[in-house]
């Protein structure tokens, strides 16, 4: 103790003026969405290696889980081959606009406000900014920065993230957002208090999307509240995916996008 004291004191001025600077650096990346993009780029260079290496550390140890998952894997591919109709309901095959590239999570965070997930797939196998990431068992979030070997997505789990939703049983439309703390669940807001909605209704992708296929399960309606100064519902949604499981997931890329958004260009903007 003596002796961390006196490193202290010795130290003082060039301690102090690490933590001013650090401080600085955070305030900075903030409050500065062009300088914190840069820095995830040139930091996801040097750390990714690092996680990728954990990844296979892990794989090894879990050989048993990796083989069984493969083989589940495997199975449905040859059933599609045969016979698509047998998995009519997945939503991985339902929608063929989209391109899907397997991916690995090699790193990821639910306990943050903001969390990020790092996969194991960049720009040499065609990975870019803007596509989308899911899972069979729902949507998990859209590529943000992307190097050669690596990619970073912004989770579901995101102050900024907003994914367009539906009720399945009458393709009533929504805005799903997380409001943190909780992992295993969103909330919907100002959701309208005419529309026949209970608990236990489904929440899937709806079709105004460009980075999702229609029809994504999302989760469960798990909680109304009725807003007391509109009338309005708060709707909590239980999520299908487990977030602190992650593994394996799908980049998706759908080739009509670019046209789609080069015509709503054209849109005139109002007056």
């Amino acid at each position: 103790m003596y002796n961390l004291l006196r490193f202290i004191k010795i130290n003082q001025f060039l301690l102090l003026f690490l933590l001013i600077e650090g401080f600085s650096v955070f305030l900075l990346l903030e409050n500065n969405s062009y300088q914190a993009n840069k820095a995830i780029k040139y930091s996801t260079q040097y750390t990714s290696f690092i996680y990728n290496y954990m990844a296979s550390f892990s794989d090894y140890v879990s050989l048993k889980e990796t083989n069984n998952y493969l083989i589940e894997e495997n199975a449905k591919l040859h059933t599609l081959l045969k016979n698509e109709n047998a998995f009519a309901d997945s939503t991985l095959i339902k929608n063929k606009r989209y391109h899907y590239y397997s991916a690995k999570i090699i790193n990821t965070s639910v306990s943050k406000r903001n969390n990020f997930i790092t996969l194991n797939k960049g720009s040499k196998y065609g990975i870019k900014e803007g596509m989308g990431v899911i899972t069979k068992q729902g949507v998990i979030g859209i590529i943000y920065a992307v190097s050669q070997q690596y990619a970073i997505a912004i989770s579901l789990l995101h102050r900024k993230s907003a994914i367009g939703i539906r009720l399945k049983k009458n393709n009533h439309n929504g805005i799903l957002k997380w409001n943190g703390f909780d992992y295993k669940s969103a909330t919907i807001n100002d959701f309208p208090n005419h529309i026949s909605i209970v608990i236990g209704d489904t929440i899937t992708t709806n079709s105004h999307s460009v980075i999702f296929p229609e029809g994504v399960p999302i989760g469960t309606i798990k909680n109304i509240r009725k807003n007391a100064d509109d009338g309005f519902f708060n709707v909590s949604v239980s999520l299908f995916e487990d977030f602190n499981q992650l593994t394996y997931v799908y980049i998706i890329h759908s080739d009509e996008a670019a046209e789609q958004l080069k015509l709503e260009q054209k849109i005139p903007a109002d007056e």
